[in-house]
Parts: structure tokens; sequence; C-alpha cells
């Protein structure tokens, strides 16, 4: 342990495993571990929109914000499940020299919601998928103001990458709307220019900053410690607040209401919880290489779009339109990840 983590009050009994190989050899980098870790968070956070679907047109804000987080708060058992993990947590939690960064942690993800709730509520949905497939540059970015991480790879590989990644997981959006060509173009533009999208843009930037602080101040502690002990702060701050402004009760939760809450509890430990903790994984994994992780959820379209598939027959809010152009799409997005992928290999 570090000496930082040695001055807590309680002394954990040996070093976490925190998901590194080697957590004494810093500079033992495994990219290959960080690209499986990486596409598997990719799939858990693919969840998170069908899941959480039904409950977005269902349930009030708040209320949605009240599930979520106790969903959060759920999956600290299995976060700290391990012993190592206990004692970090505990450990974390009684450093008090901590808690300012908790407070920055929490204030990253609040404002990620309120500019994605600000920017994006009124935006054309393709503007919402260009925003948010921006990640990898944004992250590329956080990375090398934090750790001096230089982009992953040649500037040609990293770019060439990422524009036809980009560019398929934009076709893939595309081609999810049921619209013929010209009338979905001029909605687009219309929403460029009239909603107010432009606000979200900085959204990306903070969910990559989120990602990239964990690693930084809790590198020498459990993955999911960390990550229990920042979901514990945010829910004991939103969880009380969405409560007394919703006045949550169970007594008046219909069939469709219960079935939207199940579907979001789903997807929140999914995505939110077990997504996360991969994603930190492959942040350990590569040293904190922010841009190389966040290249391969350009794949997370396609997969949300795949998931969505069996729940529409169910969800009417849901739809998966097979067609040639998600596919040519899907090939767009798969292979230069794959090729990206190699290049880290050898």
């Amino acid at each position: 342990m570090s000496g930082l983590q040695q001055s807590t009050v309680t002394k954990c009994p040996a070093p976490t495993a925190n998901f590194q190989e080697n957590a004494a050899q810093p500079t033992n980098i495994s990219y290959r571990n960080g690209a499986v870790y990486a596409f598997a968070a990719a799939a858990l956070l693919a969840l998170q929109e069908p899941f959480s679907a039904l409950a977005a047109h269902t349930l009030q804000s708040a209320n949605f914000i009240a599930v979520t987080q106790i969903s959060l708060l759920a999956s600290i058992p299995l976060l700290i499940a391990r012993p190592e993990a206990r004692c970090d947590f505990g450990a974390l939690l009684r450093n008090w020299r901590f808690w300012p960064k908790y407070a920055v942690l929490f204030a990253v993800g609040l404002c990620g919601l309120e500019l994605y709730d600000v920017g994006l509520s009124s935006a054309h949905p393709i503007i919402t998928a260009a925003v948010l497939n921006l990640s990898p540059f944004w992250a590329a970015m956080v990375a090398f103001i934090l750790s001096r991480k230089p982009l992953p790879g040649t500037p040609k590989i990293f770019f060439g990458s990422f524009g036809c990644a980009f560019l398929g997981a934009m076709l893939i959006a595309w081609s999810q709307i049921n619209l013929e060509s010209a009338t979905l173009l001029r909605e687009v533009v219309q929403s460029a220019f009239h909603s107010r999208w432009i606000f979200a843009l900085p959204m990306p930037i903070m969910f990559a900053l989120s990602g990239s602080l964990v690693y930084v101040w809790f590198k020498d502690y459990d993955t999911g410690a960390a990550i229990a002990v920042n979901f514990f702060v945010s829910g004991a701050v939103l969880v009380p607040a969405a409560a007394v402004h919703a006045h949550l009760s169970l007594t008046t939760l219909s069939t469709e209401t219960a079935s939207a809450i199940a579907l979001l509890l789903i997807g929140t430990l999914a995505s939110s919880a077990a997504g996360r903790v991969l994603y930190q994984a492959a942040l350990n994994a590569t040293r904190n290489d922010n841009g190389f992780v966040t290249m391969f959820f350009l794949i997370i379209p396609a997969l949300s779009a795949l998931i969505s598939w069996p729940l529409s027959f169910w969800i009417q809010d849901l739809s998966f339109l097979p067609n040639p152009l998600f596919i040519f799409g899907l090939v767009l997005v798969t292979a230069p990840l794959m090729i990206f992928a190699l290049s880290f290999s050898t």
C-alpha cells in the first residue's frame, strides 16, 4: 500500500488486487487486457438505454433518479464482496482527506447529467449520437491533461480508427430512424439550429474525467471499493432529495410502472455498476489510457440496437430496424476497432 493508504485508521492486511496484474510495477501495461475489459464494459453499458426506455416514459424524473440511485446503492455489497475490498471501502470512508475528492466526483457526475438534460432533451437523436460518439477524442484529451498520456498509437492509427468507427456509429443511429432520408436530413438540420445541443458537448468530458480521476486518486485501492464509495456518497445526497421531491409510494405502482422499475434496476446494475467497474479495470490495465479504452465504446449504439430487438416485442417504445445501412455501419465500427486493438497486441 502507498503511504497515503497507510495513514488511514484501519490498515488492510494485504495489498488489493485492483484488477492489476502487478500493482507494484506501474510500467506493466496490458493493452490486450484493457481491450477485453473495454469491450466487456461496452456490452454492459449498451444495456442502459434499452432497459431504461420504459422507465424514462413512465416515471417522473425525480422517481427515475431515485430508483437509479437505489440500484447503485444495492450494488455496493457486490462491489465489496471480497475482504480486501471491504477493508478498502472502510478505509476510504474514514479518511476525511478524501471527502473533498468525493465532492468533486459528485459534482462532475451531476454536471454531466445536467448538461445531458439541458443540451440533448430537445435535440434530434442523430445529434445526440454525434455528441456522445465524440467520447474517444475527449477522453484522450483528459488522459493527456491528467496523466500526460499521448494519443494511443500513432495519430494516424488513432484518428483513422476513430473517424471510421465514428462514421459507422452515426450510420447505425441513422438506420434506426424510420424516416425517408430527405425528411430525416431536414429534421436534423432544423434541430442543429434550434435545439440547445451545444451545451451537451462537454458531457462526454465529464464521464471521461470521472474515470480518470478515480484512477489517479484511488489507484492504490480496490477498484470496486473506490466505485462503491462514490456510489455511497452520491446516493446519500440524491436518494433523500429525490424521495422528498417525488413522494415515491409503492402503493401507487401499476404493473407497467413495476416492470419499468425492474428493468431500470437491472439495466443500472449492469451498466452503471458492473460496466463502470470494467471501465475502471480497463483504465487500470492501460494505466489511464482513456482514449484507447473509450474508443471501444463506439460499438455501444450497435449493441444497444441489437439488445432492443427482443425487447421491442414487449416494449412499444423500443424498435430495431434490420436494414443494409445498419449492417454497413456495424462493419464500419467493428473493423477499425479490431485493427485498433490488434495494433496494440504486439
